[in-house]
């Protein structure tokens, strides 16, 4: 009884390491403009079926009329005699040759495919989009746009693809059905140059390191160059392509991180080291960011760590505050100076040891 009476009382000591420890951002307000990230696929542009006017045979077919082969307007593809009166058929565009129905000798009645043709100067773009983001596309008052007409650059690049390289698309209109499968919203986009056949002037190729060379004028090559990156890998009929349209500009929004925003409209808000859950009102939201118009104010701290049991009123502590708090309640730093009466200098490890060796020597 004695020494339980008598055991001495344990001080305890201030513990600031409570809270959990999170990585916040400073709200602050931006006008942003919006960008509209989605899918889509190429199709031809111009697409012809090759059709014998007359009825005959079969006596010359061009070498460009074969699958994958390309041809110029107006060049001859094929030949029909009957008779003593021929029959030529000539290209009416610019384009490549899909699918051959015919051969050299082949009779054939009037009417019949002889052939499938696709432009190559354009291919079009059909882009889905959800109807939600219908309204996110630049806003105009323009009696075009009212017609069902467009003008709307957009960036267009292989799916799939390991490559930086993106290509320049012009939406034109938008069909007025919707998809079949997601009820989707097509828009019509085209761009020039599909399979690479035309050349820019002042361009060469630099077959060993397979990039472009692009001449500044009045400098001389070995003076100057600079390097264009482009693309060697033509816009395949059918292939998916991913699109990036510029959308309209947002104003006086406060812009987070996605994975910031806590059960679709909520955000977690650090302030005197506590953690409050705030509803917000979003004005726009895509793959990486999330925009909010209204329920967060500038300079507000959101928390972006993901955190276990979140509720209102646990305590945080902030990444790269503890310590300035720590600071605060430790107090200042230790003063060099005397050290108090009764406390001993501390032994030199050097010094004990030369010693030791001294000793040992004169035993």
């Amino acid at each position: 009884m004695a020494l339980l009476k008598s055991k001495p009382t344990a001080r305890k000591k201030t513990n600031h390491q409570q809270g959990t420890l999170v990585e916040v951002t400073t709200a602050a307000l931006s006008s942003p403009q919006i960008e509209v990230r989605t899918h889509g696929r190429i199709r031809a542009a111009k697409r012809v079926v090759l059709s014998a006017r007359i009825g005959g045979e079969v006596i010359w077919i061009s070498p460009n009329l074969r699958e994958g082969r390309f041809f110029k307007k107006g060049e001859k593809l094929l030949e029909i005699g009957i008779r003593q009166s021929k029959s030529r058929l000539k290209a009416p565009f610019n384009g490549v040759v899909q699918t051959r129905n015919v051969d050299l000798g082949q009779y054939v009645n009037p009417g019949a495919q002889l052939a499938t043709l696709l432009g190559s100067d354009q291919a079009e773009v059909v882009i889905d989009l959800p109807m939600g983001r219908l309204n996110w596309l630049p806003q105009s008052n323009d009696q075009v746009s009212a017609e069902n007409q467009y003008q709307i650059l957009a960036k267009i690049s292989l799916t799939g693809i390991n490559s930086t390289v993106s290509r320049v698309a012009v939406i034109k209109r938008r069909l007025l059905e919707l998809t079949s499968r997601g009820m989707m919203v097509q828009l019509v986009a085209e761009t020039e140059d599909p399979f690479l056949l035309k050349r820019l002037p002042n361009v060469q190729k630099n077959k060993n390191s397979g990039v472009v060379v692009v001449k500044e004028k009045g400098v001389a090559d070995t003076e100057n160059k600079r390097k264009l990156e482009v693309s060697t890998m033509p816009l395949f009929v059918g292939s998916f392509v991913d699109v990036s349209i510029p959308g309209r500009q947002l104003e006086n929004v406060v812009q987070i991180p996605a994975q910031a925003l806590r059960d679709r409209d909520t955000v977690w808000i650090a302030s005197a080291g506590e953690l409050q859950v705030r509803t917000v009102r979003i004005a726009h939201l895509d793959f990486d960011n999330v925009y909010l118009s209204n329920g967060v104010k500038p300079g507000e701290k959101i928390i972006i760590s993901p955190i276990k049991g979140a509720a209102n009123g646990l305590k945080i502590r902030v990444v790269g505050e503890e310590k300035i708090q720590h600071n605060k309640i430790s107090g200042k730093k230790r003063r060099k100076g005397k050290r108090p009466e009764g406390m001993k200098k501390p032994r030199n490890k050097k010094s004990e040891q030369g010693n030791f060796s001294e000793q040992k020597e004169e035993s």
